[in-house]
C-alpha cells in the first residue's frame, strides 16, 4: 500500500516553496523597475545636455 505522504504533499512545504518563488519574482521585478528608471533618467539627462549651448 502506498504511503499517505505520497498522496498528500505537505502543505507547509508547498507554501514555503511558493513564498520563495514569489520573493525571487518580486526581487527580479524590483531590479528591473529600478534599471528602467535609471535608463530613463540617463536618456533624459543626455537629451537635455544636447540642447544646452556650449
Amino acid at each position: 500500500m502506498s504511503d499517505s505522504k505520497d498522496l498528500f504533499p505537505d502543505p507547509e512545504a508547498d507554501k514555503k516553496a511558493y513564498l520563495a518563488a514569489q520573493k525571487r519574482r518580486n526581487i527580479a521585478i524590483g531590479l528591473s523597475l529600478f534599471a528602467f528608471v535609471v535608463l530613463v533618467f540617463l536618456v533624459s539627462l543626455t537629451r537635455m545636455m544636447q540642447n544646452t549651448p556650449h
